[in-house]
């Protein structure tokens, strides 16, 4: 963590106080198993409703069936999904000039600026149906984070990224009012291609506040924010191929509550969802996301 000149730490306001990245690590199961949770609630819904459309479709796929025009198509879509599969992003994130920011105390108020390297790192994914490698990073020496998930070429799948990074906090009052705030660049890609089947893409980024004990075990989250960068669901012929960044997203969560009876982890952090039902002769889909971002600072204030 970043120190003053006269060599003072942030840290320092904190008493003593930490908790290790391997009890962190350990602690955010509970977030994990709630996130694999709603990824098979989702994939169940999904199954559900393409048995549905399947018998909805029937007669148009037996029409197309006879069509040439139809399965070249169906064949072009396949394509521009694997092409998009197989680029890397191309626009990297922006970092902010030095001296936009100084890590350390903030003169006048009760609060500091906390820049990399961070005091955690963390990663989480799941998969429905066959993996086609995606990937999910995050450094807490460099403030980047980066998920690549996209489905298969073949069959129905679905995959879910999270990555994040974070620092340590201890009220250095009895109680107050916390709030925080970053501004992370971005660069992103996303695409859904589909025919007569369905498919998903979205994108998100934001600010997460875990509530620990002074034991260390976990007691809930007192900030969940997810800001949605994209979010597409398509069935006919798909939204396309997009790409964006962003220099310095402005986030910020609103005061909440905290005391000296707990410890508090600050994250930003950024996710992904994508799911389609891979590539068949008449019809099909195909979606993915990618999405890089670079953390250069998280400020504190007690209030």
């Amino acid at each position: 963590m970043a120190r003053q000149a006269r060599g003072v730490s942030v840290k320092d306001l904190y008493g003593g106080r930490f908790i290790s990245p391997q009890a962190v690590r350990r602690s955010m199961a509970g977030l994990e198993k709630g996130l694999t949770a709603e990824f098979k609630e989702r994939a169940r819904a999904r199954a559900q409703l393409a048995k549905l459309a399947k018998q909805y479709q029937a007669p148009l796929l037996e029409s197309l069936s006879r069509d040439q025009r139809a399965i070249d198509a169906v064949k072009g879509m396949r394509a521009l999904h694997k092409a998009a599969r197989g680029r890397k992003l191309r626009v990297a994130p922006l970092r902010p000039p030095k001296g936009v920011f100084n890590p350390g105390f903030n003169p006048g108020m009760l609060g500091a600026t906390v820049g990399p390297p961070y005091d955690y790192q963390w990663t989480w994914s799941a998969v429905s149906g066959k993996s086609v490698g995606n990937a999910e990073t995050a450094d807490s020496s460099s403030g980047d984070l980066s998920i690549r998930l996209w489905t298969d070429d073949n069959d129905s799948s679905a995959v879910s990224g999270r990555v994040a990074v974070g620092i340590y906090f201890y009220p250095p009052a009895a109680n107050g009012n916390l709030q925080i705030w970053s501004s992370p660049a971005f660069a992103y890609e996303w695409w859904t291609y589909c025919g007569l089947a369905s498919a998903h893409a979205d994108g998100w980024i934001g600010l997460y506040v875990g509530s620990y004990d002074l034991a260390g075990a976990p007691t809930g989250a007192v900030v969940d924010q997810q800001v949605t960068l994209w979010s597409d669901d398509s069935w006919f012929t798909g939204a396309g191929d997009h790409q964006g960044s962003n220099s310095g997203f402005g986030l910020y969560a609103p005061p909440v509550p905290v005391d000296q009876d707990h410890q508090y982890i600050i994250w930003v952090w950024c996710g992904g969802d994508v799911s389609a039902a891979g590539w068949g002769l008449f019809s099909g889909s195909g979606a993915g996301d990618s999405l890089q971002v670079h953390a250069p600072y998280i400020t504190w204030e007690l209030l």
